[in-house]
């Protein structure tokens, strides 16, 4: 878990069983809410846990950015 302490984000990276694919989540950690969803924004999903926590990172920095 990858945390950005100013903004109380984090990024998960969770293993799916159906299809046996892993995606990331955003949480707002105050909160306790999910902020943003590979699976559920694009339907994206990857095939290892470091390809997932490579792009929620980046969707992270992209989100703080704004």
């Amino acid at each position: 878990m990858e945390t950005n302490q100013s903004q109380h984000l984090s990024v998960e990276v969770q293993l799916m069983t159906e299809p046996c694919l892993w995606r990331w989540e955003i949480r707002d950690r105050v909160r306790g809410e999910i902020v943003d969803s590979s699976w559920t924004r694009e339907w994206m999903a990857y095939e290892s846990p470091e390809e997932a926590l490579r792009a929620g990172r980046q969707r992270l920095t992209s989100l703080i950015r704004r």
